[in-house]
């Protein structure tokens, strides 16, 4: 993973008020629950006494309890009680549980994956996905590293073979450009796949930057969207959960249809269509060899796959500049 981000790795939806819910995310296990006044907290699923799972524990008090022997934290990891000692008795600061940052915005539930600090960014999302939307949320665990999965939503030249039926009808294999641009942490893409009648492609250093917004664009570390019409819209979050799992929190944005129970019918129904089509991907990438991508693993790539070398280097200039010494 890259350090020093904010990734999406829940639903808001999945962390309701007096629950704990325990998950495994970042290749750490974490336990997610809401204090008193509903803020998310994100701590390590392990008590520091003798490391038991908190997810196992319950709420009291506005603190999260162990269920082995009633150690209870404060949401930011400080051990407030230790039963055994006695409810008057001072607590030792070692006895304390490891407390992430965490924000919940636009119905996603973020960590900050790196060192704590004063002046944290806001989280990367995107501006024209407002409150004039509503949507869909399917989610599905695919046993693939999440750049692999991020790769293949870059992947301009796939969808007449692995979409045949849905998306990539048209048999579109001829891949001008593509053109791919990198401004701030987001990658925009524009595609213009053609039909096959003999030409040749044009490369990407040929073709313009067209005057019209990107289909696809990726926002650094884990979100991306499908513009497919101005009141239409594919996202996903990729959130790792491993280094070979990932859960895909796909959703499906519309503003084209205002009538309450209506809107919410076809947006369930957009995102099991979103499922469909990522299942159809989900097939091939889980095949992918090795299991973590990057820029010298042997691939021979094309022109048509400028868009994920974009995001390789990206991402391997993000964790160079982030240093490899931070530990979670």
């Amino acid at each position: 993973m890259i350090p020093n981000q904010w990734y999406a790795i829940l639903d808001s939806r999945e962390v309701r008020p007096g629950k704990l819910v325990g998950v495994r995310r970042m290749g750490v296990n974490l336990v997610a629950w809401r204090d008193d006044e509903g803020q998310i907290v994100l701590m390590r699923d392990k008590c520091p006494h003798r490391g038991a799972a908190l997810s196992l524990g319950k709420l009291a008090d506005g603190h999260i309890q162990c269920p082995f022997h009633g150690f209870r934290f404060d949401p930011s990891g400080a051990c407030v009680l230790i039963p055994a000692n006695g409810r008057n008795a001072p607590v030792p600061k070692a006895f304390r549980a490891h407390s992430f940052p965490a924000r919940d915005e636009h119905g996603l539930i973020w960590i900050w994956w790196g060192r704590p600090r004063e002046d944290l960014p806001p989280v990367p999302f995107f501006d024209d996905l407002d409150e004039s939307f509503a949507y869909g949320t399917y989610a599905v665990h695919w046993n693939a590293h999440y750049s692999r999965a991020i790769e293949n939503q870059l992947d301009v030249s796939h969808l007449p073979f692995i979409h045949t039926n849905t998306i990539g009808r048209g048999n579109r294999t001829v891949v001008n450009g593509p053109v791919s641009v990198l401004e701030d942490d987001e990658l925009h893409v524009w595609v213009m796949n053609k039909v096959d009648a003999g030409q040749l492609a044009a490369k990407p250093s040929d073709v313009s930057r067209p005057d019209y917004p990107p289909l696809l664009r990726f926002r650094f570390p884990n979100v991306w969207q499908n513009a497919i019409a101005p009141d239409l819209r594919v996202f996903v979050a990729f959130a790792p959960i491993d280094a070979e799992n990932t859960m895909m929190y796909l959703r499906f944005y519309q503003r084209f249809i205002k009538v309450p129970l209506l809107r919410e019918l076809v947006c369930w129904v957009g995102a099991i269509a979103n499922n469909r089509i990522a299942g159809e991907d989900q097939r091939v990438v889980v095949t992918q060899q090795p299991k973590i991508s990057g820029l010298g693993i042997g691939e021979k790539l094309i022109p048509a796959d400028q868009p994920i070398i974009r995001y390789l280097k990206h991402r391997g200039e993000l964790i160079d500049a982030a240093g490899d010494d931070w530990q979670p």
